[in-house]
């Protein structure tokens, strides 16, 4: 067992030598990605494909002076600091590779200078944009940073600083100017189109259309993303009371970017809507995932489902009873033949002999269980979820109805495989409409209406923050482990926040009728008689009068604060008073509050917490 994973250089003058020493720390001594890693490969399967950022070229794999150096700063980093993906370094690495072939005519990393990397960054310009140029150019300061710091370039100190900057979004803009709310948020002649179609009854839908609809519908449901409902278990469903004993809904998530596992509550309303498409994926994929339960607890028996024959094991089948067993709904000899002989259980390799009597279900079996996938049975080990739990399991084929259905191989759904369905018909794979051609939505132009699957996420984000929902809360909602995230996601128009201001209660109202000759505070308890508003603090020591748009005072919002010495002196007949006070004051905020008064709710929710406390302490 290796005892550090921390390079040192031996020499702060030779370059070069550093550069070779440190491709053999990584080379020989570290095992990030597993000790069976082929370090020759160009391609690491699952984790970096070492090509050059020109893929033209014939010689598409970055140089080989680079290409080893390359190898061993994505293994490094990624011991110091694990990350789920490798794809920012390799950008920046391929910029640099090209950037230095260009400036220096070889790729050793050791002539890297500021030169260099201002090409590098001029090469990333040809190809990146916006945050992607952004994020490039970070991870080339980055790696220039590295580069000094172990001593690895012949020019010394490289103190390169990314002069990218983030453009910073601006709020609240009108819906005419604001390009990126056009491009985030989705069409809603769409999303009816998508609704409408999941509303109708499933045995009028394909298997495609169910499956399309259902995860469109949990994409409305929460803020979420396609991966992370794809990789929902089977039992995701939860119901819990909330501290007023309510029932509450919500489905068991494991947030991408970092959230982790978490549970995303489901508004009342989209209730049945997400029951409804939960129950759906779990109809389409329960051949699969009962298959995958066989594969796991019955491997050395044959999976005897619907059409298998009921013979035994060891029994000689025909070419009908090959079929049948592989799941094939033919009874035509011919056709039976026909289709054994386009048949292959191990990749293509060879196929099936369709002559009677040449194979048993356990030969078959054999074979077949040979066609399980290498992760089996993980479906997403991270999320610790099996495929015989997998809500979105499915058997290969079975939505695409121009193929007769595997129903004996495992097929983990894709994010293209529903994107297909939903985007730009131009985009879509060959000979297959998307869902809204199918279903003739199109929009005045004659073009099918499409959806980009982060859409719905925008949206949600957006109509949470105009619902006045906590920037945490939004973020946890979302799956977020930053709410300075959040931001990204919110596409209140100019209008939509003059419109919510107009419902403030503004104007003449002033949130809580305050008289103008009214003082703000008062020394005497006693003076206090008939309030018009809900909006005072009251106190031991007297009283101080605000309005509903500030929130109570931070230093008072603990119930706590009230209970002092001096209340300790008031007699029984003065804490009544206090007490009656407050629930006079707690009844105009909550009427002000029922009549829609900006910030009356936040002073509701004050003189409750206090009511309590002082009704408590006056017990004790």
């Amino acid at each position: 067992m290796m005892n550090s994973i921390v390079f040192k250089s031996q020499s702060d003058l030779d370059a070069e030598r550093n550069v070779q020493d440190f491709i053999f720390f990584c080379r020989e001594k570290l095992t990030v990605f597993g000790v069976d890693l082929q370090w020759n490969a160009s391609i690491w399967k699952g984790v970096a494909v070492f090509r050059k950022i020109d893929k033209a070229k014939d010689d598409s794999f970055l140089d080989e002076n680079f290409m080893d150096f390359s190898k061993s700063y994505v293994r490094y980093m990624q011991a110091l600091s694990p990350a789920k993906k490798t794809g920012a370094k390799i950008m920046a690495l391929k910029c640099l590779e090209k950037a230095l072939l260009q400036v220096c005519k070889n790729a050793h990393v050791y002539n890297v200078s500021t030169i260099v990397l201002d090409e590098a960054l001029q090469i990333a310009s040809n190809y990146y944009k916006n945050e992607v140029l952004y994020k490039c150019g970070y991870e080339l300061e980055r790696l220039a940073c590295f580069l000094s710091e172990n001593h690895f370039v012949k020019f010394g100190y490289l103190g390169w600083v990314n002069p990218i900057k983030l453009k910073n979004k601006k709020s609240y803009l009108p819906e005419k100017e604001d390009e990126n709310r056009k491009n985030k948020l989705p069409d809603e002649q769409a999303l009816l189109a998508v609704a409408n179609i999941f509303s109708q009854k499933d045995e009028v839908l394909s298997s495609r259309d169910l499956f399309t609809t259902s995860v469109c519908a949990l994409l409305m449901c929460s803020p979420s993303r396609v991966s992370e409902i794809l990789a929902l278990p089977a039992d995701c469903e939860i119901t819990r009371k909330d501290k007023n004993g309510v029932g509450r809904y919500g489905l068991r998530y494991y947030a991408a970017k970092g959230g982790g596992a978490t549970i995303k509550w489901i508004p009342d309303v989209m209730v049945p809507v997400a029951k409804k498409a939960i129950s759906r994926l779990r109809v389409l994929s329960e051949n699969a995932r009962s298959l995958a339960r066989w594969y796991e607890c019955s491997p050395g028996k044959f999976y005897r489902h619907s059409l298998c024959p009921n013979v035994n094991e060891n029994e000689p089948l025909d070419a009908i009873q090959v079929c049948q067993a592989l799941g094939y709904l033919l009874s035509d000899k011919k056709q039976c033949i026909n289709k054994v002989k386009r048949i292959s259980l191990d990749g293509g390799i060879s196929f099936l002999n369709p002559a009677d009597g040449h194979y048993t279900l356990r030969t078959l079996w054999k074979m077949i269980t040979g066609l399980l996938p290498e992760d089996f049975p993980w479906f997403d080990k991270e999320k610790s979820v099996k495929y015989s739990n997998a809500l979105c399991l499915l058997n290969l084929n079975q939505l695409n109805e121009s193929k007769l259905e595997n129903s004996y191989v495992l097929y983990k759904p894709t994010y293209a495989l529903f994107y297909n369905d939903i985007c730009k018909s131009k985009k879509s794979v060959s000979g297959m409409k998307n869902i809204f051609e199918r279903y003739n939505y199109f929009d005045a132009s004659g073009e099918a209406f499409y959806l980009r699957s982060h859409q719905p996420r925008h949206l949600l984000n957006t109509l949470a923050h105009l619902g006045d929902m906590s920037n945490l809360d939004i973020a946890k909602w979302s799956g977020r482990v930053s709410i300075l995230q959040n931001r990204d996601y919110d596409h209140t128009s100019q209008e939509e926040i003059l419109e919510k201001i107009g419902l403030m209660r503004l104007g003449n109202h002033r949130y809580c009728n305050q008289k103008e000759e009214q003082s703000d505070t008062h020394d005497d308890v006693e003076g206090f008689v008939k309030p018009e508003h809900g909006a005072i603090h009251l106190t031991p020591h007297g009283y101080c009068i605000h309005n509903y748009l500030i929130p109570p005072c931070s230093k008072l919002t603990d119930a706590g604060s009230y209970i002092t010495s001096d209340y300790d002196k008031m007699t029984m007949h003065e804490r009544d008073e206090i007490i009656k006070k407050e629930r006079t004051l707690h009844q105009l905020a909550k009427k002000a509050m029922d009549e829609g008064f900006y910030g009356a709710d936040k002073w509701v929710s004050f003189h409750n917490n206090l009511l309590s406390a002082l009704e408590k302490y006056t017990i004790l």
